[in-house]
């Protein structure tokens, strides 16, 4: 019973550094002191079991203070790895991500449709089962599937209450039968926020908005240097404050909410129906599917284009989304908002309609203290974010372990 107590207690340990080498890189002895609050001794002995277990190496050397450069110790490429995959409503990247954050092999895009449940989880059940089969290196090493996708998600029961909704059923249950593999599900807006947060521009800061403009309308919270989830973990959802008096009906089922005049839902609708209205576009030329169902990238290579009418919605659509982050600059009064989502190649297209409406609807005091940027993260976003969330749930766990024979990389 007291030698199981002890080695849960070092395996505790061990994940403690683990995370700390994952989360910054590269570290030195006397700073993994001062971050873990163990001992140098513990520290020492700790470190030489993981590096002949094939998890840590010197990567090379810090500064000197006046004597010998310390070494600086991270992980190494093949420590762990994660397969996340990113949800979105009609189609799902799916990629291997190693303990250095590369991916192993390139994403694999997919088609689906999420509010087909069932349907969707057999197929990305299926990809996943794919790559653990096709992956050469030690297969036990891959530590857990993390999956990022829209809707109202408790990841802490692993459901989500709009999408692969199974009642009260953990989907991450359901996919951990299918795939044998511990899965950590988070809302897709908080997982560009934990990527920005840990990894990209909000990283030291303390109140940071990360806004993602896609099919939906998603922002993560960091609110005093931490993701803010709120007390079910569905902070965030903006996107569904009504702006719009018997508005249009939202995939929410209440009417005229945010995001269905400010997201690629809203271009695509606008683009649809200023074409049955006779405008003038080169939209126009699409035909059958393509013109029913206008994807709003298409809005946007239009306008880039020099295409008027796609500019003019664009512009549309920008000034509502600038009206409804005016509301959350005046409740939280952000250091930082950063921005993500393909929409952004629109460029100035979108962002000074949104620019005009924060200096319209803001209090100058708190506008002018704001830095927006875009982030630099594009499509990685979201699944480093899943990977993320899954390297910090699975080591924070004391029950879960890294395998201790070396890899076979």
């Amino acid at each position: 019973m007291e030698n199981t107590k002890k080695n849960t207690k070092k395996q505790q340990q061990k994940n403690k550094l683990i995370r700390l080498l994952y989360l910054h890189k590269t570290l030195t002895n006397a700073k993994l002191v001062k971050l873990s609050g163990l001992s140098l001794p513990t520290i020492t002995q700790l470190l030489a079991e993981l590096s002949d277990e094939g998890y840590i190496e010197i990567l090379g050397s810090g500064n000197s203070s006046g004597g010998r450069k310390p070494n600086l110790l991270g992980l190494t490429n093949h420590a762990f790895f994660t397969i996340s995959v990113d949800i979105e409503r009609y189609s799902a990247k799916i990629a291997l991500i190693n303990s250095q954050n590369d991916y192993v092999v390139k994403p694999h895009q997919f088609e689906i449709d999420l509010n087909d449940k069932n349907g969707t989880v057999d197929l990305v059940a299926s990809q996943v089962n794919k790559f653990v089969s096709s992956f050469e290196g030690n297969s036990e090493r891959i530590i857990g599937l993390g999956i990022s996708l829209p809707g109202l998600i408790n990841s802490d029961k692993g459901i989500n209450y709009n999408f692969l909704n199974f009642d009260e059923l953990s989907v991450s249950s359901i996919f951990e039968q299918r795939v044998n593999l511990p899965v950590f599900i988070i809302n897709d807006a908080k997982a560009r926020a934990l990527a920005e947060l840990r990894f990209g521009k909000a990283k030291g800061t303390k109140n940071s908005l990360v806004i993602y403009i896609g099919w939906g309308l998603g922002t993560g919270l960091i609110l005093d240097g931490k993701l803010y989830t709120g007390n079910d973990g569905f902070s965030g959802e903006f996107s569904h404050i009504p702006v719009v008096e018997n508005g249009i009906l939202c995939q929410c089922g209440k009417r005229g909410c945010l995001e269905t005049v400010a997201s690629g839902t809203a271009l695509s609708r606008l683009a649809i129906e200023g074409i049955a209205q006779g405008e003038q576009t080169d939209l126009a030329r699409l035909t059958g599917n393509e013109a029913r169902h206008i994807h709003y990238m298409s809005v946007v290579e239009s306008a880039l284009k020099g295409d008027a009418f796609s500019i003019d919605i664009l512009s549309e659509v920008g000034s509502e989304l600038g009206r409804g982050i005016a509301m959350l600059i005046q409740i939280l009064n952000p250091e930082l908002i950063i921005f993500g989502g393909q929409m952004l190649k629109a460029g100035q297209f979108l962002t000074i309609p949104i620019e005009h409406s924060l200096n319209k609807y803001c209090l100058s005091n708190l506008r002018t203290s704001i830095k927006i940027d875009i982030s630099e993260m594009g499509e990685k976003a979201s699944l480093l974010g899943a990977t993320i969330n899954t390297i910090e749930k699975y080591f924070s766990n004391p029950n879960n372990y890294l395998t201790k024979q070396k890899s076979s990389l």
